[in-house]
């Protein structure tokens, strides 16, 4: 009865000192983002790169956070990662998108100017 009782009382002391589960799904889904936002194009966009290396960044703040027993900390670093990772996938896309409808736009101006010729 003794040993059940400090278990109980060791697993509350853990739980009570910060004993919040790694967050490794939220590791591997900034992580993923950040991929993400590499394989969509961030070269392309200043921003979007800096927003990639922040992501980058933060994600090794998370690892260090977690080294330490901070990992609820590191949830919010990684969710951050994620959010800023997506966000530069999203502006490299809108550049592309840009980009394309640019050159479609010099294509029409093309045929009608051809059109007009004739």
């Amino acid at each position: 009865m003794k040993h059940a009782l400090f278990g109980l009382l060791g697993v509350a002391f853990a739980t009570a000192c910060g004993g919040t589960a790694i967050p490794q799904e939220q590791m591997t889904a900034s992580q993923a983002a950040i991929r993400a936002a590499e394989v969509g194009g961030d070269q392309g966009d200043p921003q979007a790169a800096l927003l990639v290396k922040k992501a980058k960044d933060q994600v090794l703040e998370a690892k260090k956070l977690i080294e330490g027993g901070e990992n609820h900390r590191a949830e919010m670093v990684l969710l951050r990662a994620e959010a800023d990772a997506e966000l530069a996938l999203a502006l490299a896309q809108e550049l592309a998108t840009r980009t394309d409808a640019e050159m479609a736009q010099k294509q029409v101006d093309e045929l009608k100017r051809r059109e007009s010729k004739k």
